[in-house]
């Protein structure tokens, strides 16, 4: 519990230190998530994803701490990974908050000239759940919008 907090308490630190002209926002249709980052361009970055299409208690929220691998002239390489909490479930129903944990590899490509600030994401994100008993290999692709702009 004290890492979660510890993780959070980075997480906040690190979105609202920015500029809100730095944010980026994304949306993965395959999935239905919502994902909210702070300046995916630098080194180091946090990513905090919403589930879409669910109950209201079965809503979950991952925050990720990412790091950027390399760049290229249109992409960023990262990698990172965070926890999946449910924490409507843990409101509503009692539930456990922490429901598992994931790691990410992806890339951020900023492919369009004349809107260099839409992007195509990538990301493979091996997920197990919180007592380690199973787990999934996920995969994310969507678009983006980085209000900063694209890869610099």
């Amino acid at each position: 519990m004290k890492l979660l907090k510890l993780f959070l308490i980075i997480f906040i630190l690190q979105f609202f230190a920015q500029k809100v002209s730095a944010q980026a926002i994304s949306y993965y249709p395959f999935s239905n998530q919502l994902s909210v980052a702070t300046n995916p361009t630098k080194v180091i970055w946090m990513d905090f994803r919403f589930q879409m299409n669910s109950f209201i208690s079965s809503l979950n929220t991952e925050p990720a701490l990412m790091v950027n691998l390399g760049y290229t002239k249109n992409t960023n390489i990262y990698a990172g990974g965070g926890v999946n909490l449910g924490i409507v479930a843990a409101l509503v129903d009692n539930k456990d908050v922490v429901k598992g944990y994931f790691g990410s590899i992806g890339m951020r490509s900023y492919p369009f000239e004349k809107t260099p600030k839409v992007s195509i994401n990538f990301e493979l994100s091996p997920y197990v759940n919180y007592d380690g008993t199973a787990g999934t290999f996920r995969a994310w692709l969507g678009v983006g919008y980085h209000f900063g702009g694209g890869n610099k």
